[in-house]
């Protein structure tokens, strides 16, 4: 009895279909929610620091997952540029009827989404009085346009943003979504909106997803050697910024796009992934020119920031040099030998040989001490090796006793 509940005829478990309008872009959505997850299991790892380490480390976190976030939801963003109105249109083919309703035009690197919503959503569109047909008006399409423009017409060679509208045809599309993307699908003489938002939109994704490894590049690089690092920031904002540029002057074609309806016109200005990204670039080259000029002029507060050693990739060090001893004498110790290949600028170097003022007052006392007879070089001892006949008092000239090394 158990198994048989909300089941007919024994068959499986079936469900009344509940068609819904789309509210929101699943995929953006999606990766919304997986940047926050990265963000979270990151921020678990801040209690573990101390003291100004933790601030350091969540400005760190905050700053590169804020340049991410605005690459690649620039890249799958749908709202570079949109527009939205109010006004009376028809709505299907054999309906003389009109209705009130919102028009909403999204643009996005690869595809363009129009909405039709019903003002109020559920309308009468019955011709007679006596029956009641009530509609709900409450659409959500979108055209692609990514990447090949493709031959003229809708045949299985023509452009997918073509094939696509020949679809929307034949399944009987309200008339404004078709008439809005009609806009994007007419190539020829001065209508080329669609050929300008597609040669704009590859462009602009190009030079995104090369931001996108620069980026990734300057996390690395900040474990390594940050003076890169920054660079490789300042590399990365400036290739946000281009992309936005790229879409702001390859898109018009000759004219604007104005899209004229009953009460209002159409007219795309740009949208929130636009300005993200915007704002993405102009932190990454401030971030990353910040990290430089850090490196040359505060390197022990930019290691800090960065949990860094100072000397860590700035100090070599070399064996210590065996000197083999002769037989007779003593020979000098061997030392150390320990080489430091710091990087410096000038103004280091400048202060590293800056004389000390007490240099002149030793080297004065170095002079008079020199002019000490205690310190004069002895003049006496060739007379050791001298061979003359008087030293030896008639004798034959003998070895001397020492010799020339044992006394030095």
């Amino acid at each position: 009895m158990v198994y048989d509940a909300f089941r007919t005829n024994g068959g499986p478990t079936q469900h009344a279909p509940h068609p819904s309008a789309v509210t929101v872009d699943v995929l953006e959505v999606g990766f919304i929610f997986a940047v926050v997850i990265l963000f979270v299991c990151f921020a678990l790892t801040i209690p573990g620091y101390k003291g100004i380490a933790r601030l350091y480390l969540t400005m760190r976190i905050v700053v590169s997952f804020f340049i991410a976030s605005a690459i690649l939801l620039g890249v799958l963003g749908q709202e570079w540029e949109s527009a939205e109105i109010v006004t009376k249109t028809p709505y299907k083919a054999f309906a003389n009827r009109e209705i009130t309703a919102h028009v909403g035009i999204k643009i996005g690197l690869g595809s363009v989404n129009i909405t039709l919503k019903g003002d109020p959503v559920h309308q009468n569109l019955s011709i007679s009085d006596k029956v009641d047909f009530i509609e709900t008006i409450n659409y959500n399409e979108r055209f692609h346009w990514a990447w090949r423009q493709g031959r003229f017409g809708y045949g299985p060679y023509a452009g997918r943003i073509s094939r696509e509208f020949r679809e929307a045809q034949y399944r009987g599309l309200p008339l404004p979504i078709l008439w809005v993307a009609e806009y994007f699908v007419l190539d020829g003489e001065l209508i080329r909106w669609g050929r300008s938002y597609r040669t704009a939109g590859w462009f602009t994704n190009e030079v995104l997803w090369t931001a996108f490894p620069l980026w990734a590049i300057a996390n690395i690089l900040t474990f390594i050697m940050v003076f890169y690092a920054g660079w490789m920031f300042v590399l990365t904002g400036v290739c946000m910024l281009t992309s936005t540029i790229i879409w702001a002057t390859l898109k018009w074609g000759y004219q604007p796009l104005v899209i004229p309806f009953e009460d209002d016109h159409l007219i795309t200005h740009y949208g929130p992934s636009f300005y993200l990204v915007i704002a993405g670039g102009v932190v990454s080259v401030i971030y990353g020119a910040l990290i430089v000029m850090m490196d040359l002029w505060f390197k022990r507060q930019i290691s800090e920031y960065f949990g860094q050693d100072l000397l860590h990739d700035a100090e070599d060090f070399y064996p210590e040099k065996n000197i083999e001893e002769p037989e007779m004498g003593m020979a000098e110790p061997s030392i150390p030998r320990r080489l430091f290949t710091r990087r410096m600028t000038r103004r280091n170097k400048s202060e590293l040989y800056k004389p000390h003022p007490h240099d002149a007052s030793v080297s004065s006392l170095s002079a008079a001490a020199y002019q000490n007879p205690v310190f004069q070089p002895m003049e006496h001892h060739d007379d050791v090796f001298n061979d003359e006949p008087a030293r030896t008092n008639g004798r034959k000239s003998q070895q001397p006793a020492y010799t020339e090394s044992e006394i030095l």
